[in-house]
């Protein structure tokens, strides 16, 4: 089974473009946080929605990706991919690293954190058309402002110093949010930005379908 885990900002809609063909797959959905809960003790509240005694195949996008990487820490997974994300804040660019450092982000007030994301995210997520434009302003006004303000803060305070040794990385190399000069050893798919999961689909679909028949 494959076990889908959406980004901040986005849900279940941005896997609709992916084709696996032979596979069955369930999406893993959000539950509401509790204040300043670290990444790994809201990973484990997920776990329930997996049926550990099965086959499990994580596949995580940008924030779904840490999340995936923390469930992977305490269950058994055939396969661990992550798109669109990060494997350590040792990836992340010199702005994320200063605003980790300082954790400015706490001292935004949360609707300049929610309407500054509408704003800015066709930019930083790279949409390629009106379609997709309006699909992901909508995925934005739907994210709930509380989850967002407490993942932002999970994830300028994650960490994770040593990546899983099994874990697969597929990323874009126009990706704006996470940019592609600081992360290592991944899948690059060539001009994909933060939204490839929606435009580069089909390209996604194929690589993931080639890794998925690997041992």
């Amino acid at each position: 089974m494959i076990y889908f885990i959406s980004g901040l900002g986005a849900d279940e809609r941005v896997f609709q473009f992916l084709n696996l063909p032979n596979h069955s797959f369930q999406h893993i959905y959000w539950l509401d946080p509790k204040k300043r809960e670290p990444l790994a003790a809201y990973a484990t509240r997920l776990i329930h929605q997996i049926a550990t005694t099965e086959e499990v195949i994580l596949i995580g996008v940008s924030f779904g990706g840490m999340i995936a990487q923390e469930i992977a820490k305490q269950i058994d997974c055939k396969k661990l991919i992550i798109i669109s994300s990060v494997k350590s804040p040792t990836e992340f660019n010199w702005q994320l690293k200063f605003v980790r450092s300082t954790q400015l982000h706490r001292l935004a007030p949360t609707p300049l954190l929610k309407w500054g994301n509408l704003l800015t995210a066709n930019y930083y997520f790279g949409v390629s058309d009106k379609q997709e434009a309006a699909l992901l302003r909508q995925i934005v006004l739907d994210t709930d402002t509380t989850f967002m303000v407490w993942a932002i803060d999970a994830i300028m305070n994650w960490e994770n110093p040593e990546p899983l040794p099994h874990l697969i990385h597929i990323h874009g190399t126009a990706d704006r949010i996470f940019p592609a000069k600081p992360i290592k050893n991944v899948h690059f798919i060539n001009g994909g930005g933060h939204f490839m999961i929606v435009n580069k689909a089909q390209e996604i679909s194929k690589l993931i379908m080639t890794l998925l028949a690997e041992n």
